[in-house]
Parts: structure tokens; C-alpha cells; sequence
């Protein structure tokens, strides 16, 4: 059993030592040597001598074979020394074993190169007193490989079995090196021709650099980044501004509220970003009172928002219009307190049409 341990050891570390940054080929053939420990299921019953076998080392020899940068097969043939628990006698394990592997094209792991696969094996456990038996298990199994030099591969990775007959388990950890022959590589791009610069002339002037050579450039002086069109003038984009506000007052009064005033000052910013745009505003009432006092009324209080405007937040008296509405147009019930509130109001309304020179893409 030492010299067994001793051959797994020396399998295991004695890869080479010279790495290099290469990365697999996307096919070929290999000859390695694993080594391994194996965990030795047991099933509930000892009546088979495969049932009753110690944790043990195992040597290995494999032949893989790399289809494509995804498939790959494997065939291995290997030898154990172990001995039965309960008797405690010397046996041998000889293992042949196929499966298949599948290997991600492109991620790696710190370098390495993950795999999982899975197969068949059967085992042959021969007892000195006892003779021999066959097993059939299936394995499961994942790893890491990388290219440690250009023609040798080293792996690492743990194994299950599972015994078909009697349904217990075998957990393997294992680790080796492999010799690549047989290699084949991605082809590499075709190499482009060299330009014969002599027989290109030189582009046309473009002044305005938006695309458009000056010789049919309508527009010779386009902003940097505008979207122009095929006469190289700047397209624009021309669109309707709307606004709604609503100022609400107390019982016959005129003066606007404070809380107010900072919807207000949006507003004038609206009006500022867009100097061509107008605001009318719009005065209403509740139905309290005679109609000839709320028509006089609603417009004072138009006329009260127009002057917050013009003295507070800077806005060209020549760009305001104010009316008064009176009682005629409520939006809310006039026989309650909070109906009547919602119809002592202003409205303030901004329109008018902006028009901006549309831009290229990220610009």
C-alpha cells in the first residue's frame, strides 16, 4: 500500500513548472497519469465484498480526447491496493472507466479552466481468499484544468460513484497531469491586403465637419453636433410648451398666498427657459355674491398673480394677459365650504412653441 501512495504522490506534484499564458486548443488527444483518495461508500449491507472496503489511493492512466472547445471524451484504466474492514484482508481494484466532459469555451477561473462530465465505470476487486467480483457504477464529476506548459495540462477535481446494484456511494478527489499531442488550433483571421493609397484621392473639403461636403453644403455653417440633413443644414425640432397652474384665494380676497409662491417661481422658470412663450391667467370665483361683483372680482385676482410675477420673479409684463371669468366656469360644487375654495382661483396658462436644432446621437 505505501509504494501505491508513494507513485499517487509523486503523480500529483510532479507537474511541470514552467507555465506559460496560453490557452487550450480547440482540438486534441492526451496521455496523463492521475492520482487520487477515495472515500469508500458503504452500503447497509456487507454481503458483497465491495461493500466493505477501507478508504484507499488510486493510480490512474488516461486518454482524453478534445472534440471541440466544449466536448471531450474520457478513457482511464486504473489499480488500488486496499483491504476489507471487518476482515482485514489485502485486495486489488482494477477500474476501467468512459465518460464524456463538457468544458465552457471562454470562462476561466483564475486561469483555470472548469469542466463537469459523468460516465461509466466497472470494477474488478479481487480478494486473496475470497476471489473476485464486478461492479457497475456510474460517476459524476467536476474539475479545473490549466495549460501549465505548451503541451501539458494539469487538472484537479473531485468524483462520485454510485454502485448500480447496491446504491452506495464512493467520493474520489484526484489531481494529474497530461501530455497534448494532436493539436489543433482556431484558425487565425485572413490577412487583409495592404491599401494602394496611390489610386484614393483625397476627400472632399468640410468645413462644418457635420458630413456634408462644402461643395453641396447649403448650410455652411451648422453647430458642432447637429443633425443636418442632406443639404447640410440643421434639422430642427419644433414643439408645443403647455403649462397649467392653479392659485387658490380666500373668501373675497385678492392677495395671493405665500405657499403659492414657490409654484410661482417654477413657473417663471418655464416662462425664462422659453422667452417666446405667453401666460394667460385666468381669474374665477364662487357663486357667492352678485355675478357683476365676482366678474370685477375674479379679475383682480388675475390682475394680483400678474404683479407677483412681474415684481417677485421678473417676468415682461408685455408676455402676461389677464381676464376675468367670474363665476361661470367652477370645477367644483359651489354648496360647500371646500367646493367654493376650489373655485376661488387663478389659472395660470403657458404656451407657446419651441424650437431647437436637433443633435447626433451621444452628442
Amino acid at each position: 500500500m505505501s509504494t501505491l501512495r508513494n507513485a499517487v504522490l509523486i503523480a500529483v506534484f510532479a507537474t511541470p513548472a514552467a507555465a506559460t499564458a496560453q490557452d487550450f486548443p480547440s482540438r486534441y488527444s492526451s496521455l496523463g497519469v492521475e492520482g487520487s483518495f477515495v472515500d469508500s461508500g458503504n452500503s447497509d449491507t456487507t454481503a458483497r465484498v465491495g461493500d466493505d472496503i477501507s478508504n484507499y489511493w488510486e493510480l490512474g492512466l488516461n486518454f482524453t480526447h478534445q472534440f471541440n472547445a466544449n466536448i471531450s471524451m474520457l478513457l482511464q484504466g486504473s489499480y488500488a491496493e486496499s483491504e476489507t474492514k471487518k476482515l482485514e484482508e489485502d485486495l486489488n481494484i482494477l477500474r476501467g472507466s468512459i465518460g464524456a466532459r463538457f468544458h465552457p469555451s471562454r470562462y476561466r477561473l483564475a486561469g483555470w479552466r472548469p469542466f463537469a462530465g459523468g460516465g461509466y465505470s466497472y470494477a474488478d476487486i479481487d480478494v486473496d481468499s475470497l476471489g473476485s467480483q464486478g461492479e457497475d457504477l456510474i460517476f459524476a464529476e467536476t474539475g479545473l484544468q490549466k495549460l501549465v506548459a505548451p503541451r501539458f495540462i494539469a487538472e484537479a477535481g473531485v468524483r462520485g460513484r454510485v454502485d448500480v446494484e447496491d446504491e452506495y456511494f464512493d467520493a474520489q478527489v484526484f489531481a494529474g497531469v497530461h501530455y497534448m499531442f494532436g493539436r489543433q488550433f482556431a484558425s487565425a483571421p485572413t490577412g487583409r491586403q495592404p491599401l494602394d493609397f496611390s489610386k484614393l484621392s483625397a476627400p472632399p473639403a468640410d468645413s462644418d465637419t457635420d458630413g456634408v461636403p462644402d461643395n453641396r453644403d447649403k448650410c455652411p455653417n451648422t453647430p458642432q453636433g447637429a443633425l443636418v440633413d442632406d443639404d447640410g443644414c440643421a434639422k430642427e425640432l419644433t414643439r408645443e410648451i403647455k403649462e397649467t397652474l392653479y392659485v387658490e384665494f380666500e373668501h373675497d380676497k385678492t392677495e395671493v398666498q405665500q405657499a403659492f409662491y414657490p409654484e410661482l417661481k417654477n413657473l417663471a422658470k418655464v416662462l425664462t427657459q422659453y422667452p417666446t412663450s405667453r401666460i394667460l391667467l385666468e381669474g374665477h370665483t364662487d357663486s357667492t355674491g352678485p355675478s357683476s361683483y365676482n366678474q370685477k372680482l375674479s379679475k383682480s385676482r388675475a390682475d394680483a398673480v400678474m404683479k407677483v410675477l412681474i415684481d417677485h420673479f421678473g417676468i415682461n409684463a408685455d408676455r402676461i394677459r389677464t381676464t376675468g371669468m367670474g363665476e361661470s366656469q367652477p370645477i367644483a360644487t359651489n354648496e360647500t365650504d371646500e367646493g367654493r375654495a376650489q373655485n376661488r382661483r387663478v389659472e395660470a396658462i403657458v404656451s407657446g412653441k419651441h424650437t431647437e436644432i436637433m443633435k447626433k446621437s451621444g452628442q
